[in-house]
């Protein structure tokens, strides 16, 4: 089972969509997909349009064993969902008292469900918090984001506090590309200072990733021809690619 990762310190840089438009990828492509939602903001939970106070159980009620059964959340054939759930703030403090290394534990939940799927596509929250630290040391790591000054600052601090737990970056996912000197120029230093690192498929700034969300589906049931379902499928596929699949 490969476990992939899409982090990045900054907010609003496209992790979720990413997530979300990944996974569903996958699944459709007929492997057995698990998303975990480890945001506290849960934008990956209502965007699969999941009663929050209906989970069946939170990332924390497994992590910490308040839970003897594996029941995650159905969205579609292959494709399941874990949510960090409403008292994720909470369960990550539970986490952290669990000792030095705490991390560890999402870890070795991933291996006991190992035999369910063939991969695990992992939204982090904006923050070295314990969920974001446990995803990282357990996962492939791809950064996203999207052209921006600020964002290459996120991606930087991303890529120190993985080598701190030993990682080194995957892939780096850039998207919202648009024909703008800014975005060439992000595109440039990426290209220059990641070279082997940046992904070859560039995801272009499209609306209706926007429009997909809003209505709880990816954008390749939104719309399949357009440049953003085109885009996330070469992505994913190189993401195969690059992780031996």
């Amino acid at each position: 089972m490969k476990k992939i990762a899409i982090a990045n310190n900054k907010g609003g840089v496209g992790k979720t969509t990413t997530v979300f438009n990944l996974a569903h990828y996958y699944a459709k492509k007929g492997m057995r997909t698990l998303m975990i939602d480890t945001d506290p903001q849960l934008n990956l939970t209502m965007n699969c349009g999941v009663n929050i106070e209906e989970l069946h159980a939170s990332l924390g009620d497994y992590l910490l064993e308040r839970v003897n059964s594996f029941e995650p959340e159905e969205i579609e054939e292959n494709l399941h969902l874990i949510s960090a759930g409403a008292n994720a703030e909470k369960d990550m403090s539970d986490l952290k008292s669990q000792g030095l290394y705490y991390y560890q534990l999402l870890n070795d939940f991933l291996d006991y469900v190992s035999g369910y799927y063939d991969i695990v596509v992992i939204d982090t929250a904006p923050a070295v918090n314990a969920y974001t630290t446990s995803a990282i040391y357990a996962s492939s790591v791809y950064p996203v984001l999207i052209p921006g000054i600020n964002e290459l600052a996120g991606l930087n601090a991303t890529i120190d506090f993985a080598k701190e737990l030993g990682k080194e970056i995957s892939g780096i996912i850039l998207i919202k590309k648009e024909k703008t000197a800014l975005s060439d120029q992000v595109q440039e230093q990426l290209e220059n200072e990641f070279e082997g690192t940046l992904l070859n498929k560039i995801i272009r700034k499209n609306i209706s990733l926007a429009e997909s969300i809003i209505t709880h589906q990816s954008i390749f049931d939104y719309a399949s021809s357009s440049n953003g379902a085109k885009d996330y499928s070469k992505l994913a596929e190189e993401i195969l690619t690059r992780e031996g699949i």
